[in-house]
Formats: C-alpha cells, sequence, structure tokens
C-alpha cells in the first residue's frame, strides 16, 4: 500500500505542475511574490484537479479546482515565477504519463482563464515570462 500511496503522491505532483502552467500564464493580479514558486506548494493547492488531469471518465473540473488556478495565477506574480511554474512542469510531466495533456490544455478555458500557448510537457519555459 506504501507503493500505492507514493505512486499517487508523485501522480499528483505531476498534475498540479501542468496546472501550475496554466495559471502563471494567465496573468499577475497579485502584487509580488516573495520568492518562486514551489512545486510542492503548487501540487498541495492543485489536488482538486486531479481526477480530472487523469482522465477519469465522466470527470469535469468543479470549484474548488478552478478556485486553485485563480490563487496560482495571483502567486505566478512575476516573470521569475512563470518561470519556476514552467520548469515544474516540464520536470514532472515527462515522467508521467498518465496525465492527460489535452485535458490540461482545455483547462483554462473550462475555468474562464484565458493563456497564449498550448500547455505540453515540451513547453519553452522562454515563452511564458510574459503576461499574454
Amino acid at each position: 500500500m506504501g507503493r500505492r500511496t507514493s505512486r499517487s503522491s508523485a501522480t499528483l505532483a505531476a498534475a498540479a505542475a501542468v496546472l501550475v502552467l496554466v495559471a502563471a500564464a494567465g496573468g499577475a493580479s497579485a502584487a509580488t511574490a516573495a520568492a518562486a514558486l514551489q512545486c510542492a506548494q503548487v501540487a498541495q493547492l492543485m489536488a482538486p484537479c486531479m481526477p480530472y488531469l487523469t482522465g477519469a471518465p465522466g470527470m469535469t473540473p468543479y470549484g474548488i479546482c478552478c478556485n486553485s488556478l485563480g490563487v496560482l495565477n495571483q502567486l505566478a506574480a512575476t516573470p521569475a515565477d512563470r518561470v519556476a511554474a514552467c520548469s515544474c512542469v516540464k520536470a514532472a510531466a515527462g515522467g508521467f504519463p498518465s496525465v492527460d495533456f489535452a485535458r490540461a490544455a482545455g483547462l483554462p478555458a473550462t475555468c474562464g482563464l484565458s493563456i497564449s500557448f498550448t500547455i505540453s510537457p515540451n513547453m519553452d519555459c522562454t515563452q511564458v515570462t510574459e503576461e499574454p
């Protein structure tokens, strides 16, 4: 059972990393963040989106998932934050094929956010430093 918990935690981190990129690129409404975003922080905020990102049949993102995207959008206030978020995505996404990138790419629109790029595990992090 410990092995399953470890795998679930790793998959959660991968999915959360994908979502932080969505939120980070959506623009900044917070004043400034003290430090670059950390993947662990992102994973904690994005746990409610996990079933949707792993492609569970019939799942849709619900309120708390989209609210978490809004929080991350506020936290990703600087170019450094957005680069950190992208780096988190790239580090996690390549190792976890269970993340459905088609769903991740559509999540911003589903939650009422607008971003200027497509989410993928091969993103160029230099492209997310500016607001859309």
